[in-house]
């Protein structure tokens, strides 16, 4: 069942819009029926669809009940806090956040960026120890599925060290034990991914935006919070340090430096989907003579414009409410775990991209009307950055050939056409400087050979001035100037009587016109009938209202004669 992963989607709010192929840096979105859904094999659980789908069809799981219900359930309950709070709640003090969160009911308030900590300094001695060029920071679990799915020969170059919240979780279930549920609160969504691959430590994992919600429920406060204890306003078992940097971009990269001793080492850092995967796109094939660390986070300026976060100020300003927090922390900050626990071989889950070759994208390119380089718009109207992505994803099936605008706009315009041309009628369509859009051949043929050799030579003679093919142009004139949207009139043009229906398309802008004519014996016929048919109801209705009205007034003659014989009774 989708809902069951971090992000589905509701597919009846699709509204068929394609925005989350777009957006999507993986395109792990599959189209059928017109509605789009996710890919789990494909998808990194960035949670970028569910921030810009603009009917809400993509959804984040809520796993708000859950936690609410591990707190009801349990004794003492511990949280490991992302520290990107600070950004999230910038005009909260840290005793009120502290306080708020333990009238939720947790017992325990920790920092993930304690973990973070640890993960720093063992990825500096690890860097300094491997005799490999090129490491990539495991901080991100994004990123994480993004290399293990999409570029599994880098999969040896993350550094094989836990995530912050992975090392932070074992760390609170050495001290508290194995029994103390872990609660993590944070602004990601592939944190909620981590979470259900390591329900041992961490119990659930919501975001900033379920912690909202929640305080609301319990309709706390911290305008109403009073000042806490010194006993009460501390994180558990103390507050980070450096690593509080962790979410903003570039911060892991300042924890390590606080370790790094080593200058042969270049540092790194890289944050959106896009750019990484411009970053890692063959970047195997180049030769790299020294150590490189590539600190990578999905978010674009990191974890603080996490999908999870409700607070939007400006990253500069959110930047610096971490900056100004973490000056006043202590550099050193260390929690006691062994770095063999934190040990960890990420695996290539390489998702199977099959291979086409040219002739079948050339026969899924011509499904939609592209018959050579030249029909290849590459507009990214499906979705799609090329054509040929898009033809990749139809012979996939997850792509639909009506996601094709231009494909759409030739299959309506095909119809239109065979329609035009089937109708006996001539149909004539001109724009406000009486230019022709379009016209059949029948309109043509009405007209007179001179007109058809013209047609004949340019098929709906598509730009002709009306004005030189006909005498009654003042007549679209007359409509195109007045918005009028139905007009009916006979007309002389060549010997022949025409009857002209003319309406109006787009106000003062478009207007079409029927143009039958009346010489023709099936069209005179038909004429005479409908002329007929309309003398007669014309007739009946007169008689319907003459017979009316002398009902009226026999109704009025009967009641004075009773009158005048009832008043001759009395007097009797």
């Amino acid at each position: 069942m989708t809902s069951l992963l971090p992000v589905y989607t509701e597919k009846n709010n699709c509204q068929d819009c394609y925005k989350c192929i777009r957006e999507c840096p993986v395109k792990a979105i599959k189209v059928d029926k017109g509605r789009a859904s996710v890919v789990p094999e494909l998808c990194t659980f960035c949670g970028r669809c569910t921030e810009i789908c603009p009917a809400k069809a993509k959804k984040v799981r809520n796993d708000l009940w859950k936690a609410q219900k591990i707190v009801e359930t349990s004794d003492k309950v511990a949280v490991s806090i992302a520290p990107s709070y600070i950004s999230e709640w910038s005009n909260v003090s840290k005793d009120k956040f502290i306080a708020a969160l333990k009238l939720l009911g947790f017992t325990y308030i920790s920092e993930t960026a304690l973990g973070a900590e640890k993960v720093s300094e063992y990825t500096t001695e690890y860097i300094e120890k491997s005799s490999n060029k090129l490491h990539i920071s495991s901080a991100c679990p994004a990123v994480v599925e993004l290399i293990e799915k999409f570029y599994p020969k880098l999969v040896d170059s993350i550094v094989p060290i836990s995530s912050p919240l992975i090392a932070h979780a074992k760390y609170l279930k050495n001290r508290l034990g194995d029994n103390t549920p872990v609660i993590f609160i944070g602004p990601c969504i592939a944190k909620k991914r981590e979470s259900d691959n390591n329900l041992g430590l961490i119990d659930v994992a919501i975001t900033f935006d379920d912690l909202r919600i929640w305080f609301n429920q319990e309709q706390i406060e911290f305008d109403e919070i009073k000042s806490a204890t010194d006993d009460d306003n501390n994180f558990f078992p103390f507050e980070s340090g450096l690593a509080t940097l962790y979410p903003t971009d570039g911060g892991m990269i300042k924890s390590i430096n606080n370790y790094n001793a080593n200058t042969g080492i270049t540092l790194m850092n890289f944050s959106g989907l896009n750019r990484i995967q411009e970053t890692l796109k063959d970047i195997s094939k180049y030769n790299i003579s020294e150590k490189i660390f590539l600190e990578l986070l999905a978010c674009s300026g990191g974890c603080i414009n996490g999908p999870g976060t409700s607070e939007k100020l400006p990253h500069a300003i959110k930047n610096m409410s971490i900056i100004s927090e973490t000056r006043n922390r202590d550099k050193n900050c260390y929690i006691d775990i062994n770095s063999s626990e934190l040990d960890i071989n990420y695996r290539s889950r390489k998702t199977h991209i099959p291979e086409y070759s040219l002739s079948e994208y050339r026969e899924a390119l011509q499904l939609v009307g592209k018959y050579s380089e030249k029909d290849e718009l590459n507009c990214g109207g499906c979705g799609y950055d090329s054509c040929k992505d898009f033809a990749h994803a139809i012979l996939e099936c997850r792509a639909e050939r009506s996601m094709c605008a231009s494909y759409m706009r030739g299959v309506a315009h095909n119809k239109a056409s065979v329609l035009l041309q089937k109708i006996p009628s001539g149909v004539v369509m001109v724009d406000e400087n009486l230019m022709v859009i379009e016209t059949n051949k029948s309109f043509a043929k009405i007209l007179g050979d001179e007109i058809m050799m013209i047609f004949e030579a340019n098929p709906g003679m598509r730009g002709a001035n009306l004005q030189k093919l006909v005498s009654f142009h003042k007549q679209f004139s007359s409509i195109l100037a007045s918005g009028t949207e139905n007009y009916e009139t006979d007309v002389k043009h060549n010997g022949k009587l025409l009857h002209l229906s003319l309406f109006t398309i787009q106000p003062n802008k478009i207007v079409g016109g029927v143009v039958r004519d009346l010489t023709m014996p099936e069209i005179r016929r038909d004429e005479v009938i409908k002329r007929t048919k309309t003398v007669i109801k014309e007739n009946l209705n007169t008689v319907q209202r003459i017979a009316y009205l002398l009902g009226e007034n026999a109704s009025k003659t009967e009641a004075i004669l009773n009158s005048i014989v009832e008043s001759h009774n009395t007097d009797e």
